[in-house]
């Protein structure tokens, strides 16, 4: 029994490390965890026991575990909000389609920047600021940023309105999942997600400028035209992704 607590105990340890590391911003949605191999070593504990503790985060919603080629632990809480996470399941069971996420996104981001910029503060400017220069930083390092999400999801901060703050991180974090669906989006990226994020940072800086200048117009407008550039890529991709399904020969036509 004894052990048992302890082991417990140890669980609830790594829950608690990895959760304040999502919460720090030392781990990103869409960022994956080291190999459980070597998170076994880093915290000295058993794979049994490292085993729940992923499962408790899977279960709050804060990472999602996918096995085979490619698969891994993903980071896919932006907030504690445990509600977030069992409404963005739901949604994901009830096979929502990317042409509904996409149609959200562009119905709403551009009015959540519009409104942004009709309340921004010198210290939201601030927290803008300094967010796409973490942009930048993680764009020449790795050829691509999470921080795009951050950027939305600020924008809905800067409202002041916590309902749309709720809405923008469901939208990401279903976006988030139908990314990683994809294969896209990921640090370590192919030539042509550099070349599409190359074009992300110019994007979100005039966004930026727009609500931090207090132009409401502008803001709505270079959101709705950056919205329109992300939703011809996603929609390729998928398509292409389902051409490709669709030509793998069955498993009938491989004997």
């Amino acid at each position: 029994m004894n052990i048992e607590r302890a082991e417990r105990r140890d669980s609830d340890m790594i829950v608690q490390e990895i959760w304040k590391m999502i919460l720090d911003g030392k781990l990103k949605p869409g960022d994956r965890l080291p190999p459980e191999f070597n998170l076994v070593q880093r915290f000295q504990v058993s794979r049994e026991v490292l085993g729940e503790a992923l499962q408790t985060l899977e279960k709050y919603g804060h990472i999602t575990r996918k096995r085979g080629p490619g698969g891994g632990n993903v980071v896919l809480d932006i907030a504690p909000t445990m509600g977030i996470s069992l409404l963005a399941n739901y949604l994901s069971l009830t096979q929502l389609s990317l042409a509904d996420l996409m149609q959200a996104r562009r119905l709403i981001e551009p009015v959540i920047a519009e409104t942004a910029a009709r309340n921004v503060t010198p210290e939201g400017a601030k927290k803008i600021i300094s967010l796409l220069e973490a942009h930048e930083e993680d764009f020449l390092t790795h050829g691509g940023s999470k921080r795009g999400w951050e950027f939305y999801i600020l924008l809905a901060e800067l409202t002041g309105n916590r309902l749309l703050r709720v809405l923008e991180e469901l939208l990401m974090r279903l976006f988030m999942d139908a990314e990683f669906s994809l294969s896209i989006g990921d640090v370590g990226m192919t030539p042509e997600e550099i070349a599409y994020n190359a074009e992300v940072l110019p994007a979100n800086r005039r966004i930026a400028a727009a609500v931090v200048a207090g132009d409401a117009a502008a803001s709505k407008r270079e959101t709705s035209d950056a919205l329109a550039g992300f939703a011809e890529r996603i929609t390729r991709i998928d398509a292409q992704s389902r051409t490709h399904l669709q030509a793998r020969p069955s498993a009938a036509g491989r004997n």
